[in-house]
């Protein structure tokens, strides 16, 4: 993963700026720590998520759960849902299953 993306990745799930949504990337409530990562790349590229579902989610390039292929290619990851804990999990199931961001950023520091 690219470091400096990383880094930022990281700092933005600790900030404390992004409530925790699950299930889709972007929600009226929150995010995904990946909707986190594409927020970031939305901020820097100037790129803008579009409201879907009757407007209680949204959607990033055409995706509303998976890291599109802009934001992978960007942050250097691989997948649309990147594995870690040596392939045991990916990112997703832990963010719905009640890892917080802190808890997430420390994974995302040690595996990617």
């Amino acid at each position: 993963m690219n470091p400096q993306i990383k880094q930022k990745w990281v700092s933005a799930l600790r900030s404390g700026e992004y409530q925790q949504g699950q299930c889709y990337l972007r929600t009226d409530n929150g995010f995904c720590c990946l909707g986190v990562l594409c927020d970031l790349y939305a901020k820097e590229n100037n790129v803008e998520w579009n409201l879907v579902n009757n407007g209680h989610t949204y959607e990033f390039q055409d995706k509303e759960s998976y890291l599109p292929s802009s934001v992978r290619k960007w942050a250097g990851v691989e997948g649309c849902n990147p594995h870690i804990n040596d392939g045991e999990s990916n990112l997703s199931v832990l963010n719905d299953s009640g890892s917080t961001f802190n808890e997430i950023a420390d994974l995302i520091e040690e595996h990617l």
